[in-house]
């Protein structure tokens, strides 16, 4: 089967889309937070909520759940107040998460999860870059 210029090129169009649809959205986690209090601390009403976003942060402290998963509270960079508590994709995710200390800056790609009326923004299925 051969194709015709046009429909090669609606292809090739369709295509880029889609993969830029599947590209998580560059935001800077302060801008983030602020998004999650703009929307009364109920991140049901961010337009952020259940997609990918990436962004740059800083460890503020490690703590643990219940059933011994890590869990990362961070900050974005030169910041002092906790923004978001990161939960890893997977037990790789969450040992690379575990083994960041306390005042190490990363980058990671992770789901805006449920929250409501926390001080805190739930990020979830997290990746570190």
């Amino acid at each position: 089967m051969r194709f015709q210029g046009p429909v090669l090129l609606c292809l090739l169009t369709l295509s880029s889309a889609a993969i830029a649809a599947d590209k998580p959205a560059t935001v800077s986690l302060s801008k983030l937070y602020q998004s999650y209090e703009n929307a009364g601390n109920s991140a049901l009403s961010m337009a952020e909520y259940d997609t990918r976003v990436r962004f740059s942060a800083v460890v503020l402290e490690q703590t643990t759940s219940m059933k011994g998963t890590p869990i990362l509270k961070a900050t974005a960079p030169g910041e002092e107040a906790e923004y978001a508590r990161l939960l890893g994709e997977d037990e790789a995710q969450n040992k690379k998460l575990g083994a960041l200390k306390d005042g190490a800056k990363f980058t990671a790609t992770c789901t805006v999860g449920f929250t409501s009326g926390t001080h805190y923004l739930s990020l979830r299925d997290c990746t570190l870059d």
